[in-house]
């Protein structure tokens, strides 16, 4: 039986994280085989290389190789054997982010971002994917004194802008902007619709 890969993207602060616990903990609840992972981490070397992340300041083709690198370990080690045995898998952030945060954001070519991207996950995209929108102004308040390296204002705002070309760019793919400006109930309830849809 062929899995079934939702991700959820969104600066910080858009609340995907909350969600995508929501999403796990339904699908158990309602009898799905499901996985949850966060990317980077998940693995013990991706959790390494996601501490060596935040740790050093990084030029944006080594910080981009990091997260490439970590990504292979939890798509190796975790997302495609669940996949083979048919789980739902959600993973907390995927290739998008990195195209937003290091292609957009940090300015590497997307040629670069792509192909990378690809040799990651062996060439599994998502079937599903869920961009949770928030403005700035509520997306840092959210993360408050937890502010890391990638929340700079004007980085953000190049990021939140990625993502939106993203969205309208892969028409081939099931990619949907959801305004997480709500409550968490209410996006949640939105989520949910659309995967119940889908599966």
């Amino acid at each position: 039986m062929k899995g079934f890969l939702i991700t959820l993207e969104g600066i910080d602060g858009s609340g995907k994280t909350t969600q995508a616990n929501l999403l796990y903990e339904y699908l158990r609840s309602k009898g799905h085989k499901a996985s949850l992972y966060r990317d980077p981490g998940s693995t013990p070397l991706a959790e390494k290389i996601r501490e060596l992340i935040m740790s050093f300041s990084l030029d944006p083709i080594t910080e981009l190789l990091l997260f490439e690198t970590a990504r292979s370990s939890l798509v190796w080690e975790k997302i495609l054997p669940d996949l083979q045995k048919g789980n739902v898998v959600i993973v907390d952030r995927f290739i998008d982010s990195t195209v937003a945060y290091q292609g957009y954001g940090r300015e590497i070519n997307l040629g670069t971002v792509n192909v990378l991207n690809h040799i990651a996950t062996r060439g599994r995209k998502p079937d599903l994917t869920f961009i949770l929108h928030v403005p700035l102004e509520v997306a840092l308040s959210r993360i408050g004194k937890d502010k890391t390296k990638f929340e700079d204002k004007d980085f953000l705002r190049k990021v939140r802008d990625a993502y939106f070309l993203i969205q309208s760019s892969e028409k081939e793919r099931q990619i949907y902007l959801i305004d997480a400006n709500r409550e968490k109930e209410e996006v949640f309830k939105e989520i949910v619709k659309i995967v119940e849809s889908r599966l």
